[in-house]
């Protein structure tokens, strides 16, 4: 019995596979992926760094807090305006 290939979603990876190969990462690929990774690390560690901070880290943990309400209020309010948009689609009836 035969299955029309059309029936079946193929994609590269899937195709390489078949034949018995697979696809390889760039060097540049591993490299980019691995500084990512590096600058990821360094941002977190300096914000932790900052928030514990003794004297300058009470005040980036004041900002810090009154962003963070900012930013709920702004969802809170978002939220509320399409939770009291019309949801109706003009094409039903």
């Amino acid at each position: 019995m035969r299955i029309p290939i059309r029936d079946y979603d193929f994609d590269l990876a899937h195709a390489l596979q078949l034949v018995g190969l697979q696809r390889r990462r760039s060097s540049l690929g591993l490299i980019a992926s691995g500084l990512g990774l590096l600058a990821a690390g360094a941002a977190i560690g300096a914000g932790i760094g900052l928030a514990f901070a003794p004297s300058s880290g009470r005040r980036f943990r004041e900002d810090m807090g009154g962003r963070f309400d900012q930013i709920k209020d702004k969802v809170k309010r978002e939220s509320e305006r399409y939770g009291s948009m019309n949801t109706t689609s003009p094409h039903s009836s």
